[in-house]
């Protein structure tokens, strides 16, 4: 494995962790904007001959605070062009899940020629009344109840009722833990840039395989957000999982890894 911080053309940096040989597969997290997010993923990509590369994003875990850095959707495709400048990678299969998704749409726009194929997993092209209604709630938990309140209540939309009853005290435990510095402040500006993201008009220009999932329980993009992207690109394939909520990615890894492997597999050299 190779990780540590790659340096930006603005001086920021990027933690990351780059593992694995073959064709390479970018792994975008969501709002929580951590590299371990994808760590029982990656492992399954790397079995089947792939090159992994995921990263905390700015503002997250080990890679730059956000200072006076512009958090937006697009900042963050800005950086994710700059990480793969640093990695030297002149193209690869881009996997965003859900804010991660929102940003491979927009490298994809901006820099199609880093995109060899893209994976849109649980994301939106623009948010839905209810998605607004509900992250404009979170917001309201985050800013007036505080961060514990915020991660509980993110549990319960985040993944299915039969997975929090199985691990309540493993929620209320993590809910508590010591927040990392300037985590709520960057909480609050990257849904602010969720909610402000639009690429759904943009969208037909898209070229190249897509591959847009979601699982038929998840009440944080649910699935008619998927279906609004698969329609808008030329090339989109849509595939529903049958349950997984919105972490179907964590909560059923294997028939996950079984849905997108052929894709990212297609074209590649036996």
């Amino acid at each position: 494995m190779t990780r540590g911080p790659a340096r930006l053309a603005d001086g920021g940096h990027l933690y990351f962790e780059d593992e694995g040989t073959g064709p390479p597969v970018v792994l975008v997290s969501g709002l929580g904007g951590l590299a371990g997010f994808f760590g029982p993923l990656a492992e399954r990509l790397r079995a089947r001959g792939l090159r992994t590369l995921r990263y905390d994003h700015r503002g997250v875990g080990g890679s730059s605070p956000l200072g006076g850095a512009e958090t937006s959707i697009d900042a963050m495709a800005a950086d994710l062009a700059g990480l793969l400048a640093a990695r030297g990678i002149e193209a690869a299969a881009i996997l965003g899940h859900s804010t991660g998704g929102a940003v491979a749409q927009r490298l994809a726009l901006d820099r199609p020629d880093l995109v060899r194929r893209l994976v849109l997993s649980a994301t939106f092209a623009r948010p839905c009344a209810y998605m607004r209604l509900l992250f404009a709630s979170r917001l309201e938990i985050l800013e007036n109840l505080g961060l514990a309140a915020y991660r509980r209540h993110a549990a319960l939309v985040l993944h299915s009722p039969t997975f929090v009853a199985a691990n309540a005290g493993t929620i209320l435990r993590d809910s508590t833990a010591a927040p990392r510095p300037g985590e709520a402040e960057t909480v609050a500006a990257r849904i602010r840039a969720i909610l402000a993201h639009d690429t759904l008009a943009a969208l037909p220009a898209l070229s190249g395989p897509t591959l847009v999932l979601v699982a038929e329980d998840d009440m944080v993009t649910p699935v008619h957000l998927s279906r609004e992207i698969a329609a808008a690109v030329p090339e989109a394939e849509l595939c529903l999982l049958p349950f997984g909520g919105h972490y179907a990615l964590r909560a059923a890894p294997e028939v996950y890894a079984d849905a997108i492997l052929p894709f990212l597999l297609a074209g590649v050299p036996r």
